[in-house]
C-alpha cells in the first residue's frame, strides 16, 4: 500500500497528481484507523500513525519541489488538482483529530485503571496494618 520509493516528478502537473495519490492514499488509511482504533492494540497502532507519518513526510516533499516550480504558470487541470488537494488536507485534519483524541482518551483509561489498581493495592496495605495492629490491642 505505502510506496517507499516516488518517481521524481518533473513538472507542476506530475508533482501534483503523486501529491493527490499521497493525499487520497493517506486519508483513505487514516480512515481505516479511525474505524478500528478502539479495537486496535497500542502497538498496531503506533505502526499505523508511523506509517502515516511516512506518507505525510513524502507529501512535504512534494509540496516543497511543488514551491520551487511555483514560477510554472498552472493550467485548470492543475488547479483541481490544488482545489482538491485542499479538501483532502481539510478531511485529513478533521480525522487527525479524531485519531488523537481517541488515542489521548485510550490512554487517560490506562491511565485511570493504573491509578485505581495502586489505590486499591494501597488500601489493601492499609486495611491489613490495621487488622495487625487490632489483633495485637485485641491480645
Amino acid at each position: 500500500m505505502f510506496q517507499q520509493e516516488t518517481k521524481i516528478p518533473s513538472n507542476m502537473n506530475e508533482i501534483l497528481a503523486q501529491e493527490l495519490d499521497s493525499f487520497k492514499a493517506v486519508l483513505q488509511f487514516s480512515e481505516k484507523i479511525v474505524d478500528q482504533i478502539d479495537s486496535l492494540p497500542i502497538s498496531v497502532l503506533h505502526k499505523m500513525v508511523g506509517m502515516r507519518q511516512q506518507w505525510i513526510d513524502q507529501i512535504q516533499k512534494l509540496e516543497k519541489m511543488r514551491g520551487e516550480l511555483a514560477e510554472q504558470k498552472m493550467d485548470e487541470n492543475g488547479k483541481k488538482m490544488v482545489q482538491n488537494i485542499s479538501e483532502l488536507a481539510h478531511k485529513l485534519v478533521k480525522i487527525d483529530d479524531q485519531i488523537y483524541a481517541a488515542l489521548r482518551k485510550r490512554k487517560n483509561q490506562y491511565v485511570k485503571q493504573h491509578a485505581d489498581l495502586i489505590s486499591a493495592r494501597r488500601n489493601n496495605k492499609m486495611t491489613d496494618g490495621y487488622s495487625r495492629v487490632m489483633d495485637i490491642i485485641q491480645e
